[in-house]
């Protein structure tokens, strides 16, 4: 394992190595394709009051990092190297004070949103303004929010102008070579072969619909059918009641996702209205692999023409759609896949990092979803208050 670059390096990235899920995610395909760009990555661990201070060392997916070429470690208490980009992931990080925290040194800082300040219910999670300034105070400079979705777009523009975002979005990226179909979609069916329609992610309760129907429809769509899951809720389960003896459930982690989409013909994703997904790693995995995707019309803004948005009662016209079309529906599935690779693929990041050094971010409101003023500093005093009552201030 490395120790920190003597010198200046080009990219710095901060963050709680102790996250997990998507977060910690991202953040190793970012650091995987600096590396494989030739620069030099320094990671600075701090600690946040987000999690428990009993919480472990470095989430697993971030062990192998440290081996990478170019890639070495802030040891705790050394300064952190001069960078051209600073990184700090996910605003929860810094919504109070975190622990560690060094000054930055760095020709601009970028705060990686991968978490959405507003709740399904419109509260707020954390204040933006607040976080913002909590970085101020930490490291020393002025954050720049770069959303990884643009549902956090729209909902951090409700801040302007107290924050700058950048112009792109931060995409989560991938590897299109890690994930490529050997199967392709609606291959085989018909007759007394059926097509298979699924879905896979944590076994979490707001994953899912609200109701049994809305919790049934995606995964019945009639004949020539049948349904694959993988990490089920119980509670999801327990709502859909007899019609989940039709499924095929699997616990999570049973398989890889790439071999647990490659058995599907069709990808469906209906979540929670108390929900919001901050990106979506398994919806841009599927899209990758080639397998039509059928989505809640709340991740429109994320995946915008890669994929088909319905309501889940409206759900199986639209995959029975692609059942009597199946050649149709895997062109058009490869199209898409073209386009996420252009997108989504980890190439991306060599011009969104270029891109990044003429980006003096922008403070405007603009667009149709953005909460009003009043509105922002309405839910800003709410989320004050509860922390109050918690005795904690993550407000800033």
């Amino acid at each position: 394992m490395a120790t920190a670059h003597p010198g200046a390096v080009d990219v710095l990235v901060v963050a709680d190595l102790r996250f997990t899920g998507g977060t910690s995610a991202a953040l190793a395909a970012d650091v995987r394709a600096f590396s494989a760009l030739g620069l030099s990555v320094a990671l600075m661990p701090v600690r946040s009051a987000f999690l428990d201070d009993e919480q472990g060392g470095i989430a697993a997916v971030l062990v192998p990092l440290l081996d990478l070429a170019g890639v070495a470690l802030v040891p705790d208490g050394r300064p952190a190297p001069p960078a051209e980009t600073a990184f700090l992931h996910n605003p929860m990080t810094f919504a109070a004070p975190p622990r560690g925290a060094r000054p930055i040194a760095a020709d601009r800082t970028v705060l990686v949103a991968h978490h959405p300040p507003f709740r399904g219910d419109g509260s707020l999670e954390y204040n933006p303004a607040g976080v913002a300034l909590q970085v101020r105070r930490a490291f020393g400079a002025w954050p720049r929010w770069a959303p990884v979705s643009g549902l956090i777009r729209a909902q951090l523009r409700a801040f302007a102008p107290l924050i700058a975002l950048t112009a792109d979005d931060w995409h989560n990226v991938f590897d299109p070579e890690a994930w490529r179909a050997r199967r392709p979609a609606f291959s085989g069916t018909g007759g007394e072969v059926a097509a298979v329609v699924g879905r896979h992610g944590r076994a979490d309760r707001l994953k899912w619909p609200a109701t049994a129907a809305d919790v049934t429809a995606p995964l019945a769509p009639g004949p020539g059918w049948r349904a694959r899951v993988m990490g089920a809720a119980p509670e999801a389960i327990a709502l859909a009641g007899p019609a989940a003896d039709a499924w095929e459930v699997l616990p999570f982690g049973t398989l890889s996702p790439r071999c647990f989409l490659e058995g599907l013909d069709a990808f469906v994703y209906h979540h929670h209205p108390d929900w919001v997904e901050a990106f979506g790693r398994t919806v841009a995995e599927a899209i990758l692999m080639e397998r039509p995707c059928l989505l809640d019309p709340k991740l429109a803004p994320t995946f915008g023409d890669l994929a088909d948005y319905a309501a889940p009662a409206d759900a199986p016209a639209r995959l029975n759609a692609w059942l009597a079309a199946p050649a149709a529906a895997r062109a058009e599935a490869a199209e898409r896949r073209a386009r996420a690779v252009t997108r989504f693929g980890d190439a991306s990041v060599a011009g969104r990092l270029a891109r990044l050094r003429d980006d003096g971010g922008t403070r405007a409101r603009g667009g149709p979803k953005a909460a009003s003023a009043a509105v922002t500093a309405r839910k800003a005093v709410g989320l004050a208050r509860r922390q109050w009552a918690r005795g904690r201030s993550w407000a800033g």
